[in-house]
């Protein structure tokens, strides 16, 4: 007993001049003492960053802890994240949470029996919280016609049902709802200016060009930096800027028979393909641009040297004080700017599980339950009231001057950090301040000419083609020659080389064959459309099957 005790005084001594044990004052002896548990968490997202947790008083993350008695142990690596992952899942070594987008890694969390049911989860381990209530009944059940079961919060809740629950505070949202896309061309007005250029009515892609020819020319300086005419969005410009590019240039899902097609064998894709080659070869794209990655894409976008960039906006934190947007770039054969839109309820974007071997399940599901409260989601968006935050007589959150600072530094304060569990439909029920880039998200889906189709038609189940199959092999090869032969297209140094690489981008599909899995799709499309009762109209109807010889 003596030798067990001295055992005891030597670990309490140890961790007194280590500073590393975190228990309440109590701890040596009062009866209410209960020591912080640290549950760990992984993610994907290599942009995201989460502040070192700090248990002082006065702070976001010591609330958290002070309402919970949890801290948080984040690892979200810049490379490989999935990757490893994997081999996390394959060695039963599961994070306590996983916050994950990719959706293959979602797909094997799911199938893997190693992570738990939200409502299992929560029933067990915390029966009174708010999620078994209150959470949106169709995103829930978009998320168990993905899953077969309710196995993930997702983060940026936002459908009727959630608009129901938390009503917008003003009809700029219902804008927001029927007209917004990050993805966006934007101009630094700054730049505009010491140009002399009015970008009013610069939409067809000859005018666009004109702008940036100007601009290569004029030798203008920033910092003793030369200005970038046009910023694409580093190695995600796939996902962005191409994929901006060809919704104006009108490539479509479906071909003329309206049975589903990927847009990039559509023949408005090859234009909007050149439109990237041409500003590469022209000089107002610099082709080392495609490497950079997500963070060094915004802090080039900060710098205010890029005259034009085009791609996510939301993760280069623009605002309309410093940017505008023309809305469109229209292409020269005339055909039709199209925008999916998604008129149902979404599976939101960062994917939340809890893996069956977590430590601590119970703080875990207190956590959870805090941090999607009223209170916790108060906490964690506006911080402390009166300090960080005011309510105004319209009832609506105004930001302190401390609290925008908070806001800014959300990577060491907290603010607004938690992306796991944003819910963009609560936020829009508080407050219109923080949309800096107001109209700018809107330009483009508000534009006369855009049409717009349902893009929720389009969206298939994860499993569609197993990993392993004769299929899924098919479906892999397809998306990797896409994704290498893309690049080497656009970067291609002249009009004869973009020609021979567009046409060994197009048969080097079909060689892998895209068109069989287009075929697997279109059942699911057909599917889809006899769900909801709706279909894809084609829009540009001079855009055909690209022939096989071209």
């Amino acid at each position: 007993m003596l030798k067990n005790s001295r055992k005891a005084a030597v670990i309490v001594l140890a961790c007194m001049l280590a500073g590393g044990c975190r228990q309440t004052a109590e701890q040596d002896g009062g009866t209410d003492a209960k020591p912080y548990v640290d549950i760990s968490l992984y993610s994907d997202v290599n942009f995201w960053k989460l502040p070192e947790w700090d248990t002082a008083e006065g702070t976001i993350t010591g609330e958290i802890t002070k309402q919970t008695g949890v801290t948080v142990d984040a690892e979200i690596p810049m490379k490989e994240a999935d990757t490893r992952l994997k081999l996390m899942l394959l060695d039963d070594e599961l994070p306590d949470v996983i916050s994950v987008i990719d959706s293959t890694t979602v797909n094997q969390l799911v199938t893997s029996g190693k992570v738990w049911k939200i409502d299992e989860f929560l029933k067990t381990y915390k029966p009174d919280s708010h999620l078994l209530t209150e959470f949106p009944e169709d995103i829930k059940q978009e998320l168990i016609k993905r899953d077969g079961g309710w196995y993930a919060l997702p983060s940026h809740l936002n459908s009727k049902d959630a608009r129901d629950i938390w009503k917008p505070c003003d009809e700029y949202w219902e804008d927001v709802v029927a007209y917004s896309d990050n993805n966006a061309i934007i101009w630094n007005k700054n730049l505009l200016e010491q140009l002399g250029i009015d970008i009013s009515g610069v939409v067809a892609q000859e005018d666009v060009f004109a702008v940036l020819e100007r601009a290569k020319r004029s030798g203008l300086k920033l910092d003793g930096q030369s200005i970038i005419p046009l910023l694409p969005d580093g190695n995600d410009y796939r996902s962005t800027t191409l994929k901006f590019l060809l919704e104006n240039f009108g490539a479509e899902w479906v071909d003329k028979n309206g049975d589903y097609q990927d847009n990039i064998l559509q023949p408005e894709a090859k234009e909007a393909l050149k439109f990237v080659n041409t500003a590469v070869r022209n000089g107002y794209i610099d082709p080392e641009h495609f490497k950079l990655e997500s963070s060094q894409i915004y802090d080039l976008a900060r710098s205010g040297r890029a005259l034009c960039f085009i791609g996510n906006i939301a993760d280069v934190a623009v605002t309309e004080e410093d940017w505008l947007s023309t809305g469109v770039v229209l292409s020269e054969t005339g055909s039709v700017p199209v925008q999916g839109k998604n008129l149902r309820a979404t599976a939101g974007w960062i994917q939340t599980f809890i893996s069956k071997d977590c430590r601590h399940p119970k703080e875990i599901a207190a956590w959870v339950d805090y941090m999607t409260s009223e209170e916790g989601k108060m906490l964690c968006t506006y911080g402390f009231p009166e300090k960080d935050y005011t309510v105004g007589e319209d009832g609506q959150i105004h930001r302190t001057e401390e609290g925008r600072k908070k806001e800014a530094a959300h990577a060491q304060t907290g603010m607004t950090a938690f992306w796991m569990f944003a819910n963009t439909a609560w936020a829009r029920s508080k407050t219109l301040e923080g949309e800096e880039n107001g109209r700018l998200v809107l330009a483009y889906g508000m534009y006369p000419q855009t049409v717009q189709y349902d893009s929720s038609l389009l969206m298939f189940p994860a499993d569609l083609f197993s990993k392993d199959s004769e299929a899924g092999v098919m479906e892999q090869e397809v998306s990797a020659w896409k994704e290498s032969q893309i690049l080497v297209t656009v970067l291609a140094e002249n009009e004869a080389e973009f020609e021979r690489e567009y046409k060994m981008l197009t048969e080097g599909l079909r060689e892998r064959g895209i068109e069989k899995a287009d075929a697997v799709k279109n059942q699911e499309y057909r599917k889809n459309c006899r769900e909801y009762q709706s279909y894809i109209e084609k829009i540009n109807s001079g855009s055909e099957d690209l022939e096989h010889d071209q």
